[in-house]
């Protein structure tokens, strides 16, 4: 049985969503709707407009089930499988390259947030 701060949880969600999406569309931006109702979401916790308890319940709804939102990329990458192995090279180079990307992203934030604390 789903609890009502779980339906709630959802529905504060849809909301930035849907907020969003009318931004988006009403002000004829580049941006994705779903990129500017994530953007709210986040300045409204941030600013403790909006308390984490209360999108607590669907977040961890969704990080329980996160495995399912792998299902369609992967069926995609069955599908293109042929131009996958044609562009291998270009694919892997920028895999790798993205991926010392974050790497170094991570270890830098995690080292300023480390000096950060110990200033404190």
């Amino acid at each position: 049985m789903i609890r009502k701060e779980t339906v709630v949880s959802f529905a504060l969600l849809l909301l930035f969503l849907g907020v969003g999406n009318a931004i988006s569309l009403g002000l004829h931006l580049r941006v994705p709707g779903h990129v500017i109702g994530m953007i709210l979401l986040t300045v409204c916790l941030l600013t403790k407009v909006l308390d984490v308890k209360r999108v607590e319940p669907a977040a961890d709804m969704l990080l329980s089930e996160i495995g399912l939102f792998f299902v369609p990329p992967g069926v995609a990458v069955m599908l293109y499988f042929d131009l996958i192995a044609k562009q291998w090279l270009p694919l892997l180079a920028g895999i790798v390259g993205s991926l010392l990307a974050v790497l170094w992203a991570t270890a830098w934030t995690a080292r300023l947030l480390e000096k950060k604390e110990g200033q404190e």
